[in-house]
């Protein structure tokens, strides 16, 4: 498979997904078929990130639509009054977040200096975090929410785009290192089976931990309903089957696909919502 034909089933993928999340009621296998498109997407920016003319412009594109996807989660959550699901979707900002150590890594070239390439990526990490709590903090959130009616959760929204983290981006701090796992294994289908494989199962293995912690009992519903993450395991046949060819162009489609389907998924569901509910109240 090329590389177009991966970013192509990881958007339709990643679109019923997102239709299982905007839209209550919708079976949860849309959303278990939903966990293989992450792991394409970062596998496919590994790729592309290597490739690329300029590590520079790869970086600050990603960066520019972290911003404007912030935004725009704000603008969405904002127009509803009571949004079924608050919007809160930028991958962007996780995948810049992956680039940037892959940027760092690559910038200290010697053995020995690599350690300051890790250091570097977690103090920047960690002052963006402060960055942003300083600001919710400041009186600038309350300005906001009482000038622009903008609440302390969208203003989040805002600033986790214009300072993405490993502790407030999409994912967290696990997605961030999914997406390292892959960049460093990507070369070979031999290490890219036991690193990916090998995430997979530390997340299990995480998953049981927090079920036993919780006292779950009904772990065929937890395990495939409540915390699914681990499933991603199911992107790797289709990793493994990239040939290496970069297929046709369509450079952009993700960077515009990716906005455009959240804002019509999230209006649509909360409008489709609104009718049922008002239906509802007519039948009553």
């Amino acid at each position: 498979m090329s590389s177009t034909a991966l970013k192509l089933l990881a958007l339709g993928l990643m679109l019923i997904d997102h239709i299982y999340e905007f839209f209550p009621g919708m079976p949860v296998i849309l959303t278990i078929l939903g966990r293989i498109s992450a792991p394409l997407f970062f596998f496919c920016t590994a790729w592309g990130f290597h490739h690329t003319r300029s590590r520079e412009t790869y970086l600050l594109r990603l960066y520019d639509c972290s911003v404007l996807m912030g935004i725009l989660d704000c603008v969405l959550n904002q127009s509803v009054a009571e949004p079924l699901r608050q919007c809160k979707n930028n991958i962007f900002g996780t995948l810049f977040l992956v680039c940037l150590f892959l940027y760092l890594w690559e910038k200290w070239q010697e053995p020995k200096k690599k350690v300051l390439a890790v250091a570097a990526f977690l103090v920047i990490n960690e002052l963006a975090q402060l960055l942003c709590t300083g600001l919710l903090a400041s009186p600038l959130g309350p300005a906001l929410n009482g000038g622009l009616g903008i609440s302390r959760r969208n203003f989040l929204l805002i600033l986790r785009g214009f300072l993405p983290n490993y502790y407030s981006c999409e994912g967290g701090l696990w997605t961030v290192a999914m997406g390292l796992v892959l960049a460093f294994c990507k070369d070979s289908p031999k290490r890219l089976a036991l690193g990916f494989g090998g995430y997979c199962l530390v997340y299990f293995l995480y998953t049981l931990r927090n079920g036993c912690l919780l006292g779950q009992t009904q772990w065929l519903s937890y395990l495939f309903t409540d915390s699914i993450q681990w499933l991603q395991i199911l992107a790797l046949p289709f990793m493994l089957r990239y040939n290496g060819g970069r297929g046709r162009g369509m450079k952009y489609l993700f960077y515009v696909f990716y906005p455009v389907h959240i804002a019509i998924l999230f209006w649509l569901g909360n409008v489709i919502a609104g009718k049922l509910c008002f239906f509802r109240c007519l039948g009553k």
